[in-house]
């Protein structure tokens, strides 16, 4: 487990990757815990690829297009920096650290924030988050 402080108060956090059903399929999962509170953390969960190479472009890194400015940022999940974003986005979501939500959809945070996500999505035809799309 790793340590970050946000707003005065300290969290810890990890990240785990994983094969989703078919191993077309990969997912990334991040845990935060405000410290104390194991019983109620947030969990950000992302449905994206995975190469057999490259590995999980989420846990080794990929360049995201912003889409205001057309730029690109190298976006790597286990930085701190993102890391902070996500729990920014949980407490405005109501969460505290001391009650539970329901797993939300990482690729909709990094929406938010911006980026182009589309490059992310699985292959056609699987199964997409929590927004329950399926790729056409």
């Amino acid at each position: 487990m790793r340590k970050i402080k946000v707003e005065d108060n300290g969290y810890l956090y990890k990240c785990e990757s994983g094969f989703g059903i078919n191993t077309e399929i990969a997912t990334f999962e991040i845990t935060i815990f405000l410290e104390n509170y194991k019983q109620t953390p947030l969990k950000i969960n992302f449905i994206t690829w995975e190469d057999l190479y490259a590995g999980n472009p989420l846990k080794t890194g990929v360049a995201l297009k912003k889409i205001a400015t057309q730029t690109e940022e190298f976006v790597n999940l286990n930085r701190p920096k993102y890391i902070r974003e996500f729990i920014l986005y949980g407490l405005k979501l109501g969460w505290n650290g001391q009650n539970k939500l329901e797993s939300i959809d990482g690729l909709r945070i990094l929406r938010s924030l911006d980026f182009d996500v589309s490059s992310l999505y699985p292959k056609e035809g699987f199964f997409v988050g929590h927004g329950r799309e399926y790729l056409k």
